[in-house]
């Protein structure tokens, strides 16, 4: 959107052009315009995941239904009603992505013209491509969302087909925002005096690739969350048990989509971390060992806090399943091995608690736990604790009836077992070990955890092909505190979002563009963690008014009957209706 404005205000690009000069900094928004930015910036890119993530699984999800037109025509129905019901969020959500957009280009064109001026004339040619895949998304989105019914029967694949484009438009249009962004981190393509030397590099910088791993896989895991706590608020307000299953459904649904994406997101994490360390060793000494580094103490509790109650839910969700007690039995010990990880995860390395300790004195014991080598250890086994339960939760209320089942249980769990103690010994080995050595050990504990569920998942599809369902899951029957873990977890994936949003900016520091245009306006400077923390808060609650007026616009639109009856529209099973 800000391109969008610098197209439609040229004048606000190219301050040669004005007949007066135009101040290197203002103050258009009447505070501090570092602020006004931060704020505008995050509202803006929260909108603007959501409305990348969830088209892509609600997508995938209509998808499944039209694979099982045929063969399960009351299962396709539900599916394409989830998938709808999902899409049925975007609308209003959209619209405020354009506003935040277009107020952050208004305050960043207005507020900082030289900066802005020499990013257009790094990135001229993106700023004329950017709007026109914007629009082909917009175009995308509201055909295929308000095309629903109109494409049904025969021209379903017509429907999915416009949905992949939309996820491919919004991809690209994520891509060359984040190429921005990322030139002011790990800027390249320039000379020593920041002259444009080659697009193509300047585009293709050291951070860009990573940035869009990680915030594909993070926007994937937003838009579920929040889509799960869409859900549980509909789960809690439902006046039918029919309601109320389908709604338990779309909430399990999401926080499963948003567990599965976790497995990846620290990978992705240390994948960006890397490519910042590698391009300039003062991201590292600020991020992990300066002025910012209590903040990842705070961010490993908040994604303790992300995992914890994710898992939970899952756990909570065997209560569905007459007879799942003995996968119940498991719940106890994986959330000690989680809590436990955790705190290995959140240790600090030091911590100045003490005159000594703040003149570089290392704790006796945090200092061990908190250098890299046993926080990869931690964290990977959080992984295949989080895989563990997803394999418990798939055997319950159902029979293995293949003949080598035991034996093939046998196996899986010995490889679980194995992929655990594999990582253990490269951590440790790591441990003692130089550098380099390190580094290279904690990418093949990635490769193990990845080959060790890539193994056992492949397995499992075979242990479970023609499993005996003994006991139905009862959507519906999940009990409330599930629907609060819900809430609770939307609002903390969006605290967090403002969390990193703050980290990744802030690493630069004073620099506009890292080391080759400082940030000299009477804002700039780092806040204090204190000050960040309030202001990510109240993002996060001016983000949740808006969206939840949105959502309430968006039910006005489509009548509250339109999914008040879903058993009469057939789209339950005779025995989830009881």
């Amino acid at each position: 959107m800000a391109l969008i404005i610098a197209s439609a205000l040229p004048g606000l690009a190219v301050a040669q052009g004005s007949p007066l000069p135009m101040p290197d900094y203002a103050a258009p928004a009447l505070m501090d315009s570092r602020l006004a930015v931060w704020m505008a910036a995050q509202l803006h890119l929260m909108f603007a995941a959501f409305v990348l993530a969830v088209p892509m699984f609600a997508l995938f999800i209509e998808y499944l239904g039209w694979r099982a037109r045929k063969t399960d025509p009351a299962s396709a129905r539900r599916h394409d009603w989830l998938a709808h019901e999902m899409a049925s969020l975007l609308p209003i959500a959209y619209s405020l992505t354009a506003i935040t957009g277009a107020a952050l280009g208004f305050l960043l064109f207005t507020a900082y013209p030289r900066f802005m001026n020499y990013l257009s004339g790094v990135f001229g040619p993106t700023f004329i491509v950017y709007p026109l895949f914007f629009i082909a998304e917009t175009l995308c989105l509201y055909f295929w969302y308000y095309g629903w019914a109109r494409m049904q029967g025969e021209r379903k694949w017509l429907h999915l087909v416009l949905g992949l484009a939309l996820n491919v438009f919004g991809t690209i249009v994520m891509f060359i925002a984040d190429a921005w962004a990322t030139f002011m981190m790990t800027p390249g393509g320039v000379d020593a005096q920041g002259q444009l030397v080659s697009l193509y590099d300047a585009v293709w910088n050291p951070g860009w690739m990573p940035l869009n791993v990680h915030r594909l896989i993070a926007n994937i895991t937003f838009g579920a969350l929040l889509c799960s706590g869409y859900a549980a608020y509909r789960f809690l307000l439902a006046r039918t048990h029919a309601e109320r299953a389908l709604y338990d459904w779309m909430g399990y649904t999401g926080n499963l989509i948003a567990l599965f994406t976790m497995l990846f997101l620290p990978f992705a994490g240390y994948y960006f971390g890397f490519e910042l360390f590698a391009f300039s060793a003062t991201y590292g000494v600020t991020l992990m060992g300066g002025v910012l580094s209590w903040l990842f103490i705070i961010q490993a509790i908040v994604i303790a806090t992300l995992f914890i109650g994710a898992a939970y839910y899952s756990w909570l969700g065997l209560l569905r399943i007459p007879g799942s007690e003995r996968q119940q039995a498991w719940s106890s010990v994986f959330n000690v091995l989680l809590i436990g990880g955790f705190m290995v995860w959140a240790t600090p390395h030091t911590m100045a608690a003490s005159l000594e300790e703040s003149t570089g004195g290392f704790h006796p014991v945090l200092g061990a736990l908190g250098v890299m080598a046993p926080k990869m250890i931690a964290v990977t086994l959080i992984l295949v604790v989080l895989y563990g339960s997803y394999l418990l939760y798939r055997r319950a209320g159902k029979v293995i009836t293949v003949p080598w089942g035991g034996t093939g249980e046998r196996i899986q769990w010995s490889l679980v077992g194995l992929t655990a103690l594999a990582i253990t010994a490269l951590g440790v080995y790591g441990y003692f070990a130089p550098a380099e050595v390190r580094i290279r050990t904690s990418i093949w504990q990635i490769i193990v955890l990845m080959g060790g569920i890539v193994a056992t998942f492949i397995l499992d599809q075979f242990l479970m092909r023609g499993a005996r369902t003994v006991a139905e899951v009862q959507w519906g029957r999940m009990p409330g505190r599930g629907q609060y873990v819900l809430v609770a977890l939307a609002v903390v994936i969006v605290w967090l979002m403002g969390l990193m949003g703050y980290a990744r900016s802030g690493a630069r520091l004073n620099w506009h563009v890292f080391g080759i245009m400082e940030d000299t306006s009477a804002g700039a400077g780092l806040p204090s963690l204190g000050e960040a923390a309030l202001v990510i808060t109240l993002i996060t609650a001016i983000f949740f008014a808006l969206l939840a007026v949105g959502f309430y616009i968006s039910a006005l639109a489509r009548g509250e009957a339109a999914g008040a009856d879903p058993e009469s529209a057939g789209l339950l099973a005779e025995g989830e209706r009881a």
